[in-house]
């Protein structure tokens, strides 16, 4: 007599379900343990614990090679070596970023904000705006380049008025074109 449940069906299905749904629940888990890692880390860029954040990248990588060339986490490290006063190490992993991703607008914008702390404001001004242009509306390129805009008006605004001070430089001259305040109405009819 044949017995009314049989393990052979069941071990069929269990076998189906390891080989089909844990490979789907390791990468959930793999994916979260990442999550919770670029969480970590962000938190530690926002804190400006540069040290903490870079070996906690350091570990991440490590753990799971792969993410080391993810966007996500070079942009990351980019902004852990700018904070550390690494500028060139960042612009260049910036660079980098945007050749390989110049549909991203982080890069551009990461890298328009170092430009500009050197002084750099027509190149600044330029990624800004290839960030802008990648994303029209990204908020923060956009209050970016309004402030590089007023920094550059203050500059210009502060060079005029040191122009004006300094008595040993010759006046500028008249506007060639002159202007007039009445209308000659007999000559528009």
């Amino acid at each position: 007599m044949t017995p009314f449940l049989s393990l052979k069906p069941f071990k069929m299905h269990l076998h189906w379900a390891i080989s089909r749904i844990f490979p789907v629940l390791l990468c959930f888990a793999c994916a979260m343990a990442r999550a919770d890692a670029t969480a970590e880390v962000e938190e530690l860029i926002q804190n400006k614990q540069w040290a903490q954040a870079q070996q906690r990248i350091q570990l991440a990588t490590k753990q799971n090679p792969a993410s080391a060339d993810s966007p996500q986490w070079r942009l990351m490290r980019s902004q852990i070596w700018a904070g550390q006063g690494q500028i060139a190490e960042a612009i260049t992993n910036l660079q980098a970023l945007i050749q390989e991703f110049p549909e991203l607008p982080e890069p551009y914008n990461n890298l328009g904000v170092l430009l500009a702390a050197q002084g750099q404001f027509d190149a600044a001004a330029s990624a800004l705006t290839a960030a802008i242009q990648a994303r029209p509306n990204y908020k923060l390129a956009l209050q970016n380049l309004g402030d590089l805009y007023t920094a550059m008006a203050q500059q210009a605004y502060n060079q005029a008025k040191n122009l004006n001070q300094d008595k040993s430089l010759l006046p500028l001259p008249s506007p060639a074109a002159a202007t007039t305040t009445s209308t000659n109405t007999r000559t528009l009819r």
